[in-house]
């Protein structure tokens, strides 16, 4: 099978070809998550190429990343460095943007910041504030893509009231926005009327020369701590809901190995609160009784009693419900002793810290009055679909969950075959993983009866899968066989391309093969979805599809690739 291409970040990309920022002055917004496929740091790798980085940005966290949240950055946390570094995290909430002086005779500025996929993490509002205050100075802006590892189809929440916008969600997204931090500053440049001059170096897979697939964007080759408590992807994974522990008093296990999975307090009793959390029902998660001490934060050195997540379906599991239904029902178990955080947060005092993680007060107070939740969980539905065209003006990353293909299609005998041949051999030279897919409609037996693998279907095994060696086949039965999306949703989700032959009268881009010889009409001359015809002989088909003989390989692919691949022709 050939190797899957990795994906690579836009730094990756744009070392590949840096001459667009060759000779001028920059500014680079990074962290020590900011790194290439090979994990050389962003600045290195900028300099390594010939580019003049004048001055580093550092955002929460610090250059370093070793400052812990929300404290202040100042210059005695970096170490010392021959290139200028400015702290882009003080006090005020006037320093998490670049001053004048700051960006005075940068001629661009590139960021590389990474992202968890939560509206809550703040980087992607750096990046924003770094394109206002460009914008004010005509400096362009250069986002390097990366991954969010939360991929980017599934949207969860609610948009945040304008009164309750903080540096925990600068712009009303959702708390799961399911975006990467390029398609973030793509969207508020547009909707919320920044005036940056921005370029987004979008994320690619190794060896195509296009922008990765949707279903590919939150693959990561290894996992770079973005922050002192993200210390794993399973900690992105359930951050959107967990993060509202920081408005709580129940400690977010922030002084412990796995912070934001584990939730508890001194006062809870951890086989209660499992035995209560699992008879929510919440679905792809199982809670299992914990008992953690913290070393530093929230109950420091106390044993705290509580739960830690298991997700166990990721594609059913909701973080942000999760966390919402978790904090109401550990509330309840002990509302003398629980509170909500009243400190100042993320530069503001004026409300209490969970309605700015939430993005309204109507949570804290359905959970204070005992009320259910459901009536408003059912209002999110309405604010996704305010929030969905905008997000989609804003998207780089096409193809939806199942991967891109191409039908090749023709009467009995037309050589269709040979082009299904040849177009995989060509997408395989050029690094591609490629599924097939062949269709008749005839029926035959696909394994021998009476052979142990064709006893166990009959018995009742659906699928009955026979695995040979190196090899193996799945048989499935009933009347879906047919259904060609469903077939490669469910067997080739992993795959960057799939090629077809035959389904003639499902739509979807095609090349239909005519051969003189066969004595037969073409099949689909009427069907818009031909995007050339490989024939030896005149056909009907319109003007505008192209005509190529049987052995014109290489034009027929630069077409395909094209049409479906949604590549430059070169």
């Amino acid at each position: 099978m050939t190797e899957r291409q990795p994906l690579l970040t836009g730094l990756d990309v744009l070392l590949r070809d840096p001459s667009r920022l060759a000779g001028r002055r920059l500014g680079l917004v990074v962290n020590p998550a900011s790194v290439t496929s090979g994990f050389v740091p962003a600045p290195r790798a900028l300099a390594r190429a010939g580019l003049d980085v004048r001055v580093l940005f550092g955002p929460e966290h610090g250059l370093t990343g070793a400052v812990q949240d929300m404290l202040p950055v100042g210059a005695g946390d970096v170490p010392p460095a021959r290139t200028r570094v400015v702290s882009l995290y003080g006090e005020r909430f006037e320093d998490l943007a670049p001053r004048d002086e700051d960006l005075a005779g940068l001629e661009a500025v590139v960021c590389d910041l990474p992202d968890v996929g939560s509206r809550y993490y703040t980087f992607v509002w750096t990046t924003t504030l770094v394109m206002r205050a460009c914008a004010a100075r005509g400096i362009p802006v250069f986002v390097l893509d990366r991954p969010n590892p939360l991929g980017g189809l599934l949207v969860e929440g609610n948009l945040p009231e304008e009164a309750l916008l903080s540096f925990v969600g600068l712009h009303p997204v959702p708390a799961r926005h399911g975006m990467t931090p390029g398609e973030i500053a793509r969207w508020a440049n547009a909707e919320r009327g920044l005036g940056c001059d921005l370029t987004v170096v979008p994320m690619e897979v190794a060896g195509t020369l296009r922008p990765a697939p949707r279903r590919r964007i939150g693959e990561e080759a290894a996992w770079v701590l973005p922050s002192p408590n993200m210390p794993t992807r399973d900690t992105a994974l359930v951050y959107p809901g967990m993060c509202l522990l920081e408005g709580t008093n129940l400690s977010e296990a922030r002084g412990t190995t796995r912070p934001f999975e584990v939730v508890g307090a001194p006062w809870l009793d951890a086989d209660l609160a499992a035995d209560a959390a699992n008879g929510l029902g919440l679905p792809g998660v199982v809670f299992r009784p914990h008992v953690f001490r913290p070393t530093f934060h929230k109950h420091a050195g106390q044993d705290c009693g509580g739960v830690q997540l298991h997700v166990t379906d990721e594609e059913t599991f909701r973080p942000f419900e999760t966390g919402l239904r978790l904090v109401k029902l550990l509330r309840d178990l002990d509302p003398a002793r629980f509170r909500w955080r009243t400190e100042v947060y993320e530069f503001r005092d004026d409300v209490p810290a969970v309605d700015l993680l939430a993005g309204t007060a109507r949570y804290r107070r359905l959970v204070d009055a005992g009320a259910p939740l459901d009536p408003w969980l059912a209002t999110f539905a309405d604010d996704l679909a305010r929030f969905a065209p905008s997000r989609e003006r804003a998207l780089l990353y096409g193809g939806g969950a199942a991967p891109p293909r191409i039908q090749v299609v023709g009467a009995h005998e037309s050589g269709k075959t040979r082009v299904v041949v040849a177009l995989v051999e060509a997408f395989v030279a050029s690094g591609l993983r490629v599924g097939t897919v062949k269709h008749s409609g005839h029926s035959y037996e696909t394994d021998v009866p009476g052979k142990d693998s064709q006893l166990h279907a009959a018995a009742g095994g659906d699928p009955a899968i026979l695995v040979a060696g190196e090899r193996s086949a799945v048989h499935r039965t009933g009347t879906d066989g047919a259904d060609l999306d469903g077939l490669v949703e469910r067997e080739m989700g992993d795959v960057d391309v799939v090629v077809v032959e035959g389904f003639r009268a499902l739509p979807g881009p095609k090349v239909e093969v005519v051969r003189a010889a066969t004595g037969r009409e073409p099949l689909a001359v009427e069907d818009p979805g031909v995007l050339a015809v490989v024939t030896d002989r005149p056909t009907a088909h319109p003007d505008r599809v192209p005509r190529l003989l049987p052995g014109e390989t290489a034009r027929l692919i630069e077409l395909v690739r094209a049409a479906v691949l949604k590549e430059d022709a070169r």
